[in-house]
């Protein structure tokens, strides 16, 4: 009975083995929310980048693509805390951090950052992602972005 069990787990074993939890990416997206006062939906450049067990940065850049004068891009740089993946196959991968933020809309504007999302491991060299970022300039922003990356 115990050879049995054995065998029968060692398939979800091999599958949970087989996608590394250390992992980066770089990748494109959807940016929606606030991007320097107004709702704006645009495109977005997004990675990650694991700097130490369970820690992660994660550079972006988001912008509405409105580039006469009045548009914001949105640069952001937070370091992340990397959770333990919440499903048995190591794909679900939850993450919250904090860091800072720039956007170049109206005056420019330089601020804190907090940040949630998770990840996603689609293939070992496929990951989506979302995340939500809340931002303090003169006023507090909300935006997200969800996106597709490059794993390596």
């Amino acid at each position: 009975g115990l050879a049995a069990a054995a065998i029968a787990v060692s398939p979800l074993a091999a599958s949970a083995q087989s996608l590394e939890t250390d992992y980066n990416y770089v990748g494109g997206g959807v940016s929606v929310g606030e991007l320097g006062g107004t709702s704006d939906v645009g495109l977005a450049i997004n990675s990650k980048f694991r700097v130490y067990d369970h820690v992660s940065v994660r550079p972006s850049i988001a912008s509405d693509l409105n580039f006469d004068g009045n548009g914001a891009t949105q640069f952001t740089l937070p370091v992340t805390y990397d959770f333990n993946a919440l499903t048995s196959d190591g794909r679900l991968l939850p993450f919250v951090g904090a860091g800072a933020a720039y956007t170049t809309a109206g005056d420019d504007d330089f601020g804190a950052l907090v940040t949630a999302g998770v990840d996603y491991r689609l293939t070992d060299r496929l990951t989506a992602n979302g995340t939500v970022n809340v931002n303090f300039f003169d006023n507090t922003q909300v935006n997200g972005v969800i996106g597709l990356g490059y794993t390596f």
